[in-house]
C-alpha cells in the first residue's frame, strides 16, 4: 500500500497542476478503481456533488466546479413565482447576516469536523433574474458534460387544511424545464425548529406527500427529489418523512444538510442559525440511512453532512447512498483542493480507501 499511496499522491499533484484531462480514467488505468456513480438515472464520473449554496449561485462558480471535475452540481435554491411574479416564500430571499466557523469539542474532540454556523436563506434574486443565471449555468454544464440539478421552493401550506398555491410550483418548474432542467430537488431546509410551518408534524408530512405530485402536473418528464429535514422529532419521524415522499411519488430523497443550533458569541448574547456539516450531522444522517435500509425502504438517496474526507464519502456509499453532496469542506478548501483531496488523498481519499478495502 505504501507504493500505491505514493502513486496516489503524485496523481493528486498532477491534478493540482492541471495535468490530468481524464482524472477518473487515469485512476482506473493505474489502480483499477471505478469512480463512477449516479444520481437517480444520471451517470456521474465520480460521486462528489457540489451542494446548493453560496458556491453555486454564479456562472463563474459553475464553470470552475465543472473544470475541477465535480460529478454534478446542484444550483443555489431559488424561490419560485407564478406567472404574475407572486412569490409566497419571498421572505426566504435573504443574505446571511453572520457566518462563523467553530469546532464543537464535545462532539468532535479531535477537531476534524468544523461546523459553519450561519443564518442565510435562499437565492436573493427574483425568478426572472435567476432564470437568466440558470440558463447560462446549464449551458456551461452541457459544455463540460456535468449534470446540473435545480433546487426550488415554492408555496408551502402552513396547516393541514390550507390549499396549495399550485401556480407557483407549476410555473417555476415549467420555466426551468424550458431551459433544460429535468431534475428538481425541493429545498424544505429553511424550515427548521422555530419556524411555525415546521412545528406541526401532519403539515410537514403533507409537504412530502403532496409537493412532488404538484410538480408532476407540469407538462414535462421530471424527476423530483425532496430534501429530508433534520427536525428534532426523532428518528422515527425522519423515516416517516421519507415514506411520505415515497408515497407522494418522489424519485429519490436527499438526506439533508442542516441542524438547528444556538450560537453564543462572546458576551454579545445568542445568535440563532443553522449548522452545516460537522460530525454530529454526519452521525445523524448515517443513522437515518441505516434505519431506512433496515426497514427495506429502498428509495434512492443523495447523502449530505459532515464530509471532510474520502473516507466519509465511502461510509455514505457503503450505507447505500448513490452519491454525496459537499459544501462546507469546499468553502474551506476551494473547488480544486477539496475535490482532489476527497478523491486522491493518499491516506483518506476515496481511491486510497477503496484500495484498502
Amino acid at each position: 500500500m505504501r507504493g500505491e499511496s505514493v502513486e496516489i499522491g503524485r496523481l493528486r499533484e498532477a491534478a493540482f497542476k492541471g495535468e490530468l484531462s481524464d482524472l477518473e480514467g487515469e485512476v482506473y488505468r493505474r489502480f483499477g478503481v471505478d469512480l463512477s456513480a449516479c444520481y437517480l438515472d444520471l451517470e456521474l464520473k465520480n460521486p462528489v456533488i457540489l451542494a446548493p449554496g453560496p458556491l453555486s449561485q454564479r456562472v463563474s462558480q459553475i464553470e470552475r466546479a465543472c473544470r475541477a471535475g465535480y460529478g454534478a452540481i446542484v444550483l443555489k435554491s431559488v424561490v419560485g413565482e407564478d406567472e404574475h411574479g407572486n412569490a409566497s416564500m419571498s421572505f426566504l430571499r435573504r443574505k446571511p447576516s453572520f457566518m462563523k466557523w467553530y469546532i464543537d469539542r464535545e462532539v468532535d474532540p479531535e477537531g476534524r469536523y468544523p461546523t459553519i454556523h450561519w443564518n442565510g436563506g435562499l437565492d436573493t434574486r427574483r425568478f426572472p433574474e435567476y432564470l437568466e443565471f440558470a440558463e447560462k449555468a446549464y449551458d456551461v454544464g452541457e459544455r463540460f458534460n456535468v449534470p446540473l440539478i435545480a433546487s426550488i421552493l415554492c408555496h408551502l401550506v402552513s396547516d393541514p387544511d390550507e390549499e396549495w398555491n399550485v401556480d407557483e410550483w407549476i410555473y417555476t418548474v415549467e420555466r426551468m424545464c424550458e431551459i433544460g432542467y429535468r431534475y428538481f430537488e425541493i429545498d424544505f431546509c429553511p424550515f427548521l425548529k422555530g419556524e411555525r410551518r415546521a412545528e406541526d408534524k401532519e403539515t410537514v408530512l403533507r409537504w412530502y406527500r403532496e409537493a412532488p405530485k404538484i410538480i408532476r402536473e407540469a407538462p414535462y418528464d421530471v424527476k423530483v427529489i425532496p430534501k429530508i429535514l433534520n427536525l428534532d422529532f426523532g428518528l422515527d419521524f425522519q423515516v416517516e418523512m421519507v415514506k411520505a415522499a415515497f408515497d407522494g411519488g418522489s424519485d429519490g430523497v436527499t438526506i439533508a444538510n442542516r441542524l438547528y443550533r444556538t450560537f453564543r458569541e462572546g458576551g454579545s448574547g445568542r445568535v440563532y442559525g443553522s449548522s452545516h456539516g460537522g460530525l454530529e450531522l454526519k452521525r445523524r444522517n448515517q443513522e437515518q440511512i441505516r434505519e431506512l435500509r433496515r426497514r427495506s425502504i429502498n428509495i434512492p438517496i443523495s447523502a449530505t453532512g459532515g464530509v471532510y474526507t474520502g473516507r466519509d464519502i465511502i461510509e455514505y456509499l457503503n450505507l447505500g447512498s448513490q452519491n454525496v453532496q459537499v459544501l462546507t469542506y469546499i468553502m474551506m478548501s476551494g473547488f480544486e483542493r477539496a475535490l482532489y483531496n476527497l478523491l486522491l488523498d493518499p491516506r483518506d481519499g476515496v481511491v486510497a480507501v477503496l484500495i484498502q478495502e
